[in-house]
């Protein structure tokens, strides 16, 4: 299912809306730009290489003209955001592929929690400065991929429920963007006067009520889908598969002490079954292309 683009494009970097968990169903009609196309189509397990044809054929469902799709792939690729595996062959490039990896992670994001034993991770930015705004958001977006809020002006902080160590935590907040003359501690309690409880930084019913929302909208559209043209299923599929896999790689991945586990577990098993429902028919789209593109030749 579709689950990476980048830069302003990026379901996962991009800054967060008012409330990014509620879908409003007029974004079924929207076109996604061709370059969120491009990179979310090739970081499916199953389409990590594509010949330009077939990106011109994605791209036709959303209304991307074939010269828009074109000079976007080599832009990407001299972003090394892609990487050509042989004329006319696209797969992720380098630059890419932290992201790519990220957005993949929604599959087996439940397996990265363990029993929280009421630690905390820590992170000190108030010495990196924010005159570079670029340094900033890129900071800000790597504390939002891993679930940290901010406590007080410039202490970043969550759970430390996940199997990450220390230094494993430092290096996947260097990867997506934080500089690494960061201060990362970790901390048996955190507790001082006039704080409040840091677990209050989460809604804990705003995120119950989102993984709710998100197991209706993937059950609803696959009851819906079972009757549709190929073409509206597919493009259907894309932005709803988009949505909430961005939201279940967006969750902070609190302990079963602040949210309702059961419900998190049901959401991500409702993108499964909804994924597994889609499948048959991508490939159908897949071997569709592939005949008239060889036809073509």
């Amino acid at each position: 299912m579709p689950a990476f683009a980048a830069k302003s494009d990026n379901p996962l970097t991009a800054r967060p809306l008012p409330n990014p968990t509620v879908f409003d169903h007029t974004r079924l009609n929207e076109r996604p730009t061709a370059k969120r196309l491009i990179l979310s189509v090739l970081a499916q397990p199953n389409m990590a290489s594509l010949p330009i044809g077939q990106l011109i054929a994605w791209g036709a469902l959303f209304d991307q003209k074939p010269s828009a799709i074109r000079v976007t792939a080599g832009r990407l690729v001299a972003e090394t955001l892609l990487e050509k595996t042989a004329r006319g062959m696209y797969t992720i490039g380098p630059g890419g592929l932290a992201m790519k990896n990220k957005a993949g992670e929604w599959a087996t994001a439940l397996s990265q929690i363990r029993e929280w034993e009421g630690g905390w991770f820590g992170v000190h930015t108030a010495h990196l400065g924010k005159t570079l705004r670029r340094n900033v958001r890129a900071r800000e977006r790597a504390f939002r991929l891993l679930g940290f809020k901010e406590l007080v002006s410039g202490l970043w902080v969550r759970p430390d429920n996940l199997n990450s160590s220390a230094s494993e935590m430092h290096a996947k907040l260097c990867q997506f963007g934080v500089e690494p003359h960061m201060v990362l501690m970790r901390s048996d309690d955190l507790n001082q006067n006039g704080i409040k409880n840091p677990l209050e930084l989460w809604s804990s019913e705003e995120l119950n009520a989102s993984y709710g929302r998100a197991i209706d909208l993937l059950n609803q559209s696959q009851r819906r889908l079972g009757r549709r043209d190929l073409h509206i299923l597919i493009r259907e599929s894309f932005v709803i598969g988009e949505h909430v896999i961005r939201q279940i790689n967006a969750d902070p991945l609190l302990p079963a002490t602040h949210i309702d586990a059961a419900s998190r577990e049901d959401m991500v098993r409702a993108m499964t079954r909804y994924s597994d429902f889609c499948h048959p028919y991508w490939e159908e789209f897949l071997n569709a292309a592939n005949v008239r593109l060889t036809s073509e030749e």
